[in-house]
């Protein structure tokens, strides 16, 4: 059985889900939520992030820090919508296919959470170590 909350914790604080650098605009909405995540102000920063997407359609990190809010959030259906936002911009993004796998099997959904790792670890060999074992308890 997966332990996936634990996991879902070490592997996002190994990979530290934090796309390139935005743009003037979405960059101080970003900072803004970032500090309102920090402070515990979780709807205020999902709102931050939301306006950051919404002025920069195409800020992978503005959509990175929104998935990676709402993933944390357990709103995974969100976290799926925003990571697959994310790939659409930038498929070489390893970290937006681990977050995607990891959105997928908080949701239930292995098979496409094996897939995605699978991704993940195509893009970014280097990964392979870090997700060994969720991938090994996803193959039993």
């Amino acid at each position: 059985m997966i332990r996936s909350g634990r996991l879902t914790a070490v592997i996002l604080a190994a990979l530290a889900l934090a796309p390139a650098a935005a743009g003037a605009a979405d960059g101080s909405l970003i900072e803004r939520g970032n500090q309102q995540w920090a402070a515990g102000r979780l709807d205020d920063a999902r709102k931050s992030f939301e306006q950051a997407t919404a002025e920069s359609p195409r800020s992978g990190e503005a959509y990175a820090k929104l998935a990676g809010l709402q993933l944390s959030m357990r709103d995974y259906p969100g976290a799926i919508r925003s990571y697959q936002q994310v790939i659409s911009l930038d498929s070489h993004n390893a970290k937006a296919w681990v977050g995607l796998g990891l959105a997928y099997l908080h949701g239930g959904q292995r098979e496409l959470a094996r897939a995605a790792f699978d991704e993940a670890q195509r893009v970014d060999a280097s990964l392979k170590p870090k997700l060994a074992t969720l991938v090994q308890q996803l193959d039993q």
